[in-house]
């Protein structure tokens, strides 16, 4: 047995049955007779007839974004933007006094040979910018060559730089105050506030009470410890108040349905009526399945109860066995995290025995008690013609395998739900709904949850705006990638080992990780560069870039100029399959404008997945994940495909969240236990072990089988995989639906026009932003690092107002690279840009105007005295149509030439693989 350390597994990325079409099947497998493994929950009702996207998800933050904007101080950057003017105006005034000197008073006859040394040298200060002084505004007063308006503008110059000064000395003491007040004003939010309170219970246990023992040792907000610790605040509330990414109580979710309802006069309703109100509270708090696992588990496994419930590790793999007497044994290889060392992904390779083999083969088709293995084990493992191995020798070697991970003791994470608590019971006692403690801040997870108002929807015509964007946009994206084709999986050389045989996974697996190869990182990097000069996309570019240069602010795209740019229509662009959109609800102006910004659209099931156990327990059900399945099965009746949702276990314990999702398909491969993913969701999935799934080319295509069916890997988790998962996740995926990685992202222009400094809006028809004014601002014009304070906010003032900069807006490094919201006008800007030139090399820094901006949000909260706070709308689209109409088309997407794809030869297992069919 060898022991072979590997990387440490990475934490999460802060960032997607089948009912066979023929007879349902039964709980047994036939060819083996033993149980199959499922998750038991209460299958849904029909909702082949529900419609896709009947309910809109709300992504709102849990603070008000007036408490970000708190820490501006606007009128402390105009003025000292004001004194730099005045400065320059000043010197100005002194140049232009010190050439009248030289023209009117050095060569009069009557300066006096004694002044005329001073003269010059106050000349040559003027010439520098200096203002007189007192003595040169006596010398030029007293002497006959001067003539008396000359000495009056020196007086004047006088004065006014003398105010200048005093100015100058009240904006130092203004800018001192205003750090204190800054810090102060985060502190106040920190304590005052029950969700920043919680917020940093959870993401910095330690922070408040280091805080408070500071303040007592009589340690000031002026210090290096303390401004640090105000700095990590002021990070904290941009996090809550600006983005909405669910996390804890600073994110939050709701739902609201999409309805027809009366339509406005003008046709163009807004997603959001300004001005909705939140409601109640609750929370919905999961154990942390991989420290669940790793360390709530019995210590052994020779004394636990018959009932305890084993699975084999997700990722394992068997070598073959020894083909001629003096070749080495066959071994069994396994990617395992450490009990010992929660954070530890190891490979560990075990000589292959009959009595591991036997292990395997009972576990090959899910979780078995054991209880059942004592009695199932023995007889099988057992030599031939030899005696059975002992029971309690067989525990043994049980908990051996379990001490090494081989094996894992599956249990399901317990929730609690807190019950709705009203907004304004939270905000009169702050104490938000009750959530278990103990075990560590990571011990469990929380997702907090909103409800709003009974007449809080979004109208149909605004879905229906949302939908005629998002064509116009994935035109655009087709055209984009029209300049640059991915290649497809089957070209790629990294599937060069596939051909029309088909394979085991387990093979393929082992193969590319021999070669020591991981799968390629996908990154959204913005537009690109055109390739073909002549093509649509590099026309497109010309114009964008015209409109740059004329300082045009938004550019409006429709249909009419894509035809002209040869776009492929709308109907080829958009797949049949259920398109998510993550929007970010804007005001309606008087004149219209766009409903919404959008930030992706990508398939279905992802997004939302993590959050429909807990609008079942709050709310009785999720009508959207429901009709999502009704759209799977449906196609698999079409087509006579399965498809298999991968499920891949969490390797850190800040991911493990990550993968909770609802049952969306009929199978499962990957990790044998579905409880940590699945929790109570409505449907029921069989196991398909990864051992009987092969990979193969057909007509240009990556094909993926099991038992002689085509089978359609899918992934619905946000979690970015850890190696060796990645490479797994991206061969099983080459074989998805099409439409299953679907995506559309429109930001970042300004990759493929790094000349511009300004570029503008765009917009899709009227009806939505696809990306925000963007500005690129030299690094060089920022202040040096060891400039003062005061020289900071006058370099930020003077450059935002140069630039032409709105006030609030996400600064990035690199286009894609992760947007921090900054405040222009406040001092919190100075360290955040500080930090992210640090972090980041490069000479630029990506200015992206906040839309909407903290002025312009939607939604107001009792919680927070009904402060106004930021959201995100998830909206399925197409909102109007049921599973059973759509389906129809997905499954044509799975037929080339008018045939249903044959499934080849069944792939040869590998040796000593259980036969589980």
């Amino acid at each position: 047995m060898e022991h072979v350390p590997a990387q440490a597994a990475p934490g999460p990325a802060d960032a997607h049955d089948g009912h066979d079409g023929h007879s349902r099947h039964d709980s047994h497998d036939t060819a083996s007779g033993t149980p199959s493994v499922a998750a038991h929950v209460t299958e849904p009702a029909d909702t082949r007839d529900a419609l896709l996207g009947a309910t809109a998800l709300l992504r709102l933050g849990g603070m008000p974004g007036a408490a970000w904007t708190a820490g501006g101080a606007e009128h402390l950057f105009e003025g000292s933007a004001r004194h730099a003017d005045t400065t320059e105006r000043l010197a100005a005034q002194a140049r232009a006094l010190a050439d009248r000197l030289g023209a009117e008073v050095v060569p009069h006859p009557s300066l006096a040979s004694a002044d005329r040394g001073a003269v010059l040298a106050l000349r040559r200060r003027l010439h520098s910018g200096a203002a007189p002084g007192t003595q040169d505004c006596v010398l030029l007063e007293r002497s006959p060559a001067v003539p008396a308006g000359l000495a009056g503008q020196a007086r004047a110059l006088l004065h006014g730089a003398e105010a200048a000064q005093a100015a100058l000395a009240r904006l130092r003491q203004e800018v001192t105050a205003e750090q204190q007040r800054v810090a102060e004003q985060a502190w106040r939010t920190a304590c005052s506030s029950p969700v920043m309170r919680a917020f940093l219970d959870s993401a910095a246990p330690t922070l408040v009470g280091d805080i408070e023992r500071r303040l007592a040792d009589g340690q000031s907000w002026s210090g290096k410890q303390l401004r640090k610790r105000a700095a990590y605040l002021w990070r904290i509330v941009g996090r809550a108040a600006v983005k909405t990414t669910p996390r804890g109580w600073a994110g939050q979710i709701a739902v609201l349905p999409v309805t027809g309802g009366p339509d406005p006069d003008d046709g163009r309703p807004p997603l959001l009526a300004p001005g909705t109100p939140l409601g109640a509270l609750a929370a919905i708090a999961v154990e942390n399945v991989h420290l669940l696992r790793a360390g709530t588990a019995p210590a052994d496994l020779r004394t636990a109860d018959p009932a305890t419930l084993l699975a084999p590790t997700p990722l394992h793999f068997a070598e073959p066995s020894a083909p001629a007497p003096g070749d080495p044994p066959g071994q069994v290889r396994c990617y395992v995290v450490d009990p010992r060392a929660p954070g530890r992904l190891r490979q560990i390779v075990l000589r292959r025995t009959r009595v591991l083999e036997s292990v395997l083969a009972l576990l090959a088709g899910g979780p078995r008690t054991l209880g059942e293995l004592d009695r199932m084990l023995p007889p099988l493992s057992a030599p031939p013609g030899g005696p059975a191995v002992a029971p309690a020798v067989l525990r043994g070697f049980l908990q051996h395998l379990h001490g090494l991970g081989v094996v894992q003791i599956c249990r399901a994470p317990r929730q609690h739900c807190s019950g709705w608590v009203p907004a304004e019971t939270v905000g009169t006692t702050g104490a938000l709904p009750p959530t278990p403690g103990g075990g560590g801040a990571d011990a469990w997870f929380l997702d907090s949850y909103r409800r709003l108002g009974a007449d809080a929807a979004v109208p149909a015509a605004a879905a229906a705006r949302v939908r005629r964007g998002l064509r116009i946009a994935a035109r655009l994206a087709a055209l984009r990638e029209a300049d640059r084709p991915a290649e497809p999986p089957e070209r790629q050389p990294w599937f060069a080992g596939l051909t029309e045989q088909a394979r085991p996974i387990s093979e393929i697996l082992a193969d590319r990780l021999s070669a020591d190869d991981p799968p390629p990182v996908r990154r959204y990097t913005g537009w690109h560069p055109a390739h073909d000069p002549a093509g649509g996309y590099a026309r497109l570019l010309a114009r964008l870039d015209a409109a740059a240069r004329s300082g045009t602010a938004c550019v409006d795209l429709d249909d009419a100029l894509l035809d002209e740019l040869g776009a492929p229509p709308a109907d080829s662009t958009l797949p049949p399959w259920p398109v998510d959109c993550l929007l970010r609800p804007l005001r309606p102006c008087t004149d219209g404008g766009p409903v919404a910004v959008l930030e992706t659209a990508s398939s279905a099931g992802v997004l939302d997945a993590r959050f429909a156990d807990g609008l079942r327990t709050l709310h009785g059900g999720y009508g959207n994940s429901d009709a999502y399945r009704a759209f799977l099965a449906a196609v698999e009746e079409r087509s006579g495909v399965r498809f298999v949702d991968l499920l891949v276990p969490p390797l850190a314990e800040r991911s493990a969240n990550a993968v909770r999702r609802p049952v969306t398909t009929r199978w499962w491969t990957g990790d044998p236990d579905p409880t940590p993913y699945y929790g109570s969701s409505g449907g029921q999935a069989r196991y398909l072990p990864l051992d009987r799934i092969s990979l193969r080319r057909a007509d240009g295509r990556i094909v993926a089988e099991a038992d002689g069916r085509r089978v359609i890997p899918v992934y619905q988790a946000t979690l970015s995989p850890a190696p060796p998962y990645d490479t797994l996740v991206r061969l099983l995926l080459a074989g998805s639906h099409p439409a299953a990685s679907y995506l559309v992202r429109l930001d970042a222009l300004d990759a493929a026009l790094p000349d511009r400094a300004r570029l503008p809006r765009l917009t899709a028809g009227g009806d939505l932003v696809l990306a925000p004014a963007t500005w690129r601002v030299d690094r060089g014009k920022l202040w040096e690092p060891g400039d003062d304070l005061l020289t900071k906010v006058r370099v930020l003032a003077l450059l935002r107002r140069s630039a032409g900069l709105p006030r609030h807006a996400f600064v990035r490094t690199a286009p894609g690279a992760k947007p921090v919201p900054v405040d222009l006008a406040s001092l919190t800007a100075l360290q955040l840009i500080e930090r992210l030139c640090a972090r980041e090399a490069g000479t630029a820094l990506l200015v992206e105007e906040m839309l909407p901006a903290p002025e312009d949000l939607l939604l107001r909260d009792p919680l927070h005295g009904g402060a106004s706070v930021a959201a995100q709308l998830l909206l399925r689209l197409p909102h109007d149509r049921c599973a059973g109409r759509l389906a129809e088309a997905a499954a044509d997407a799975l037929v080339r030439g008018g045939r249903h794809d044959v499934p080849g030869p069944p792939a040869r297992r590998p040796a000593g693989a259980a036969n589980t069919r």
